[in-house]
């Protein structure tokens, strides 16, 4: 154990005595002191424990933390610190991280204080999407999706939404996905701002069709209804030549477009290349 790593210890121990020092008199009298005492102590401790890179340690100290928060009735205090033992955990323990924050989510949602509970749904999401727990991931992005648009952040919530689509699209759900798409690429045509992000999720949803609808042909003319900047776009024209190939039956210009993709990803993998 460093050095850092036994005060840190020392003051956890403090925190500890601290709480279960006094009769009753005592108790009675000063409890609030007491625990905001501890509630420093046990802080203390974690960001010692932080120092360390001891992230277990330093994550169960936030805890205890805000469960002293907790009984204090300082519930956003609480919150607060159950997010930090969240990101403590983060780094070690993605199980008990997602457990912390969902301590914090409670009380945002109990508060009111739904952004802090979409936020916190799409950092689990993530977290969860680095793990592969793909599933876990998409009800975590719906939830905040949900929460965001609840309070008119449609910004936010069609980033999780985005994502929603993206992996509806890789296991197979294209209608899922296209609808997604579809759903964002209107609410951007609805912004003088943002209108011209359209035709990204326009594109994205037509590659959606193509790997599931067979008449592809009128579903972009809804699009091109929609937004008529989108026909002029390298976006359509790239569509419209992917389906010309599979009408034709033109693996030779399949082949291409196949290549092509390969050549993206090098670029992507390779920033020197960019």
């Amino acid at each position: 154990m460093t050095h850092i790593e036994l005060k840190a210890q020392q003051l956890r121990q403090q925190a500890q005595k601290k709480m279960n020092s006094g009769g009753f008199l005592k108790t009675l009298f000063s409890k609030s002191n007491q625990i905001q005492e501890s509630i420093e102590y046990y802080i203390r401790a974690a960001n010692l424990f932080k120092m360390a890179k001891n992230w277990s340690q330093a994550g169960f100290a936030f805890s205890d933390a805000a469960d002293l928060n907790f009984r204090d009735n300082n519930c956003m205090e609480a919150a607060a610190n159950f997010v930090e033992a969240g990101n403590c955990f983060k780094r070690c323990d993605s199980t008990k991280a997602v457990e912390y924050y969902l301590k914090a989510i409670d009380i945002y949602c109990d508060k009111g204080k739904f952004v802090m509970a979409a936020k916190h749904h799409q950092i689990i999401a993530e977290l969860l999407e680095d793990e592969y727990d793909l599933d876990e991931a998409i009800v975590h992005y719906e939830k905040a999706a949900e929460f965001y648009k609840q309070e008119c952040n449609f910004s936010s919530g069609n980033k999780c939404l985005e994502k929603i689509a993206e992996y509806a699209a890789l296991s197979g759900d294209y209608h899922r996905a296209i609808n997604i798409f579809q759903e964002i690429a209107c609410f951007d045509l609805a912004s003088s701002v943002l209108k011209y992000c359209a035709k990204h999720y326009l594109f994205r949803a037509a590659v959606c069709l193509l790997c599931s609808e067979t008449d592809v042909r009128s579903k972009l003319q809804t699009y091109v209804n929609m937004h008529p900047a989108f026909e002029d776009s390298r976006e359509y024209q790239l569509i419209i030549c992917i389906l010309e190939c599979i009408e034709h039956g033109n693996s030779e210009g399949l082949w291409h477009i196949t290549m092509l993709h390969r050549i993206k990803n090098q670029i992507a993998n390779y920033p020197d290349l960019k």
